[in-house]
């Protein structure tokens, strides 16, 4: 009889106490531990909520509450404005406080689950036989839940920029023409053909996080280059002109995988498709005739790129980047159309791959050409013919914005 009376005594007690725990408003505590490569601390306890905050594996996080799937986790003020936030507890476990089944313990159910045992006993046995101790009940561990999938994570990039790129037979062949003339003519031209390098570049890129610290990205480039310039060959008593314009244009698209060392510097590495192409103009004017010649081929080959990138965070889901890039794609095998027109009304088209040629004068000088023809050269001062090689290969410097999803 004692000891039912102690046990209803201790029982009364343990109410009394959660009873005034629960009229002071005490919050149950826990701590959990970040168990997947990074935790996305949200505003509301939704996926759809915007993300305040990210921890990394092992953190250790502070709950004074839960709903649904997610936990509300205290932050530290002097970080974030807001010092409160959710998460999901596929991302968690539990190292200190009560699971999440037992904040609410039945208190009815455990005094309807004790066994009037102990009187039945006392009746039946003989009143010198020991009484029957009943071990302490083991406490119920409740089974972890099974892990979901991390959240993937997306971001999306746009930039532009300026880039350099050698341009290799295009350039040389607009110089070779001119040098050519000069020599010819006889007469030191005033001036150069400009090569075209300088171009602007516009881009965008889809990236997907593989882990923290790896990305992999599909994206496309667009740029365009081109330099007209005129010759001037002084002659008495006229001067004749050489106008050249060569043009660089280019779609590569790209796969690409992004590596971050540390938190706002990251590596790249990928390889690119290229869409290319290329044009010349070439236009020689003399007192009363002239003569032009425009041509454009397009080709497609494989480049490789590297780069490096400096990325600042301005908001949780807006970035500010600046990208280093440095390509290699030497690209061949161009078909178009040529057409030559000329002052006594002749119109010649002829369509072929785009070739490079030395041509040979009579004071047995050398001087490299670039024209679209049908067939390779196979005329008597005409040396060395092969398909022309556009280089894009070169530097680009690029800023832009990335949205994180």
């Amino acid at each position: 009889m004692k000891k039912r009376i102690a046990k209803a005594s201790t029982l009364l007690l343990a109410t009394s106490l959660l009873f005034l725990s629960a009229a002071r408003g005490e919050e149950v505590l826990r701590k959990l531990k970040v168990v997947t490569e990074q935790a996305n601390i949200r505003l509301k306890p939704s996926i759809g909520s915007i993300i305040i905050k990210q921890v990394p594996e092992g953190t250790i996080l502070e709950s004074t509450g839960h709903k649904d799937e997610w936990y509300l986790i205290k932050l530290t003020p002097d970080e974030l404005e807001q010092v409160s936030g959710y998460v999901h507890e596929s991302m968690v476990i539990i190292l200190e406080g009560p699971p999440r089944e037992q904040e609410e313990p039945e208190i009815i159910e455990e005094e309807q689950e004790e066994p009037v045992q102990p009187e039945k006993k006392e009746i039946e046995e003989p009143p010198t036989q020991e009484p029957v101790i009943t071990p302490p009940s083991q406490p119920v561990v409740t089974p972890p839940l099974p892990s979901k999938p991390p959240e993937l994570l997306f971001d999306l990039v746009f930039s532009g920029g300026g880039s350099f790129v050698s341009g290799g037979d295009l350039n040389d062949g607009s110089q070779g023409l001119v040098d050519y003339h000069s020599n010819i003519l006889a007469v030191q031209p005033q001036g150069q053909a400009k090569p075209a390098h300088l171009s602007y570049i516009l881009g965008v890129e889809l990236n997907l996080a593989l882990s923290s610290r790896f990305s992999m990205g599909i994206g496309v480039d667009y740029f365009l280059g081109e330099r007209q310039s005129v010759v001037e060959f002084p002659d008495d008593p006229a001067s004749e002109t050489l106008t050249t314009h060569p043009k660089i244009q280019a779609v590569p698209l790209r796969l690409a995988i992004s590596y971050y060392p540390f938190r706002n510097f990251y590596t790249k590495i990928g390889v690119e498709y290229y869409f290319a192409k290329c044009a010349y103009y070439y236009r020689f004017q003399r007192v009363g005739s002239w003569e032009e010649w425009r041509g454009e081929a397009t080709a497609q080959d494989f480049g490789i790129l590297a780069g490096l990138g400096l990325d600042f965070e301005l908001t949780p889901s807006f970035n500010f980047i600046i990208e280093a890039t440095v390509r290699y794609a030497r690209i061949s095998g161009f078909k178009g159309k040529d057409r030559s027109k000329y002052s006594t009304d002749t119109d010649h088209i002829e369509e072929g791959t785009l070739y490079f040629y030395q041509v040979q004068t009579a004071g047995e000088d050398y001087f490299p050409l670039l024209f679209i023809r049908k067939s390779p050269p196979t005329e008597a001062d005409v040396f060395n013919p092969r398909e022309a090689v556009i280089n894009f290969s070169g530097l680009s410097l690029k800023t832009g914005f990335k949205i994180k999803f």
